[in-house]
């Protein structure tokens, strides 16, 4: 009888705790889970104004839901070597197939993915395969733009060994090696109203008279590259110092100040090349870890970027097609070691504008602040 009253107890409090919770995350959805009630109660005097770019220079497309599918065949070089000697260097590369992408851009806000096919043009029988995963979000004011992009790669090879040990032995197959990136930039424009930095990779606006102008990025950065043992193989730990030889894991976290430059060149109204380039010099905060649980002490350093971006193409009202190339270069030098990553990709791309639904308005109406 005491154990039938006890659980009698027990079921009316719970019952009733979980009713208050429901009550309470009701109270919460009406806020946090409808933009529209959240922007009254928050920000009840929020009114975005839409600047409209100089009509001579940009055509936009507020009312068409742009979608395009690109080929792309990237790859990753991540060097890391001794201070003052290069032949323990480890030289890593990836064996990333072609990747097919996609890109969705509606007024401001355009997301893309992508995944792996069977072939492409950087895989080689001799290294280890290599897997590629990527996810973008971007909002697209006029002079702005916000960034947030994932990169995860699993598989390389270190192919700077000896000639003996090769003829016996082969590269050095690191299937193990997992990198990790989150990237958040946020881009400003001045010349917003007569240039168009975000024209040949969003395809929601098109430049249709040659201009160009300064740049300004910044951005924070957290990359992780990891390994089931130390990466340095055991054929080179002579020229590192012990505390280095055991590591397997390398984090940094990074904050990148970049003045850059860019144009569109149009030709014959529709034909178009562009350019961007951003160097700079990035303040790395980073740590050394044996394995998750321990970690030799951290510091900071100065790296060296460049990021480039070129691409040329056609664009009409509806159509676009083009070929584009990235590069992304940093070097820093850590306390023991000295690391080089540089990422490249070339590509085409083909894309079209479609009158944008009735759904996809209404969502994007009811979800962005007012006026947007």
């Amino acid at each position: 009888m005491l154990k039938f009253r006890f659980l009698l107890v027990t079921t009316v409090f719970t019952t009733a705790m979980l009713c208050v919770w429901v009550s309470l995350f009701a109270q919460k959805e009406n806020v946090f889970l409808h933009p529209q009630k959240f922007y009254k109660k928050y920000f009840p005097n929020l009114r975005i104004k839409r600047d409209t770019p100089d009509t001579l220079y940009i055509k936009t497309y507020p009312n068409y839901l742009s979608a395009s599918v690109h080929l792309l065949s990237p790859a990753v070089r991540y060097d890391i070597m001794p201070p003052n000697n290069l032949q323990g260097k480890a030289a890593f590369r990836t064996n990333v197939p072609d990747i097919v992408g996609a890109v969705i851009n509606y007024r401001y806000v355009s997301a893309g993915f992508a995944f792996m096919l069977i072939s492409g043009m950087q895989l080689n029988s001799e290294y280890a395969k290599s897997k590629y995963r990527t996810a973008t979000i971007k909002y697209n004011s006029r002079g702005y733009t916000f960034q947030f992009k994932y990169i995860r790669i699993k598989g390389m090879t270190d192919v700077n060994v000896p000639s003996d040990f090769y003829q016996s032995h082969g590269y050095i197959k690191r299937p193990d090696i997992v990198t990790k990136e989150f990237q958040f930039e946020s881009t400003y424009n001045p010349a917003w109203r007569k240039y168009s930095f975000t024209a040949p990779f969003t395809f929601s606006e098109r430049q249709v008279k040659s201009y160009g102008g300064f740049l300004f990025k910044t951005g924070i950065y957290y990359s992780q590259v990891s390994g089931d043992s130390s990466l340095i193989d055991h054929t080179k730990l002579a020229y590192y110092a012990n505390d280095i030889s055991r590591v397997n894991v390398i984090r940094s976290f990074s904050i990148r100040l970049a003045p850059g430059a860019g144009a569109n060149m149009i030709i014959r109204k529709k034909f178009y090349a562009s350019i961007a380039v951003f160097p700079s010099l990035d303040f790395c905060f980073y740590k050394y870890l044996e394995n998750t649980d321990r970690r030799s002490n951290g510091s900071q350093t100065l790296a060296f970027a460049f990021e480039g971006h070129a691409s040329v193409g056609y664009q009409s009202r509806r159509l676009y097609t083009g070929v584009r190339c990235e590069l992304e270069n940093s070097r820093a030098l850590m306390r023991g070691i000295q690391s080089k990553k540089i990422n490249t990709s070339i590509g085409v791309e083909f894309g079209y504008r479609f009158n944008a639904p009735r759904l996809v308005r209404k969502v994007y109406r009811d979800t962005m602040p007012p006026g947007m």
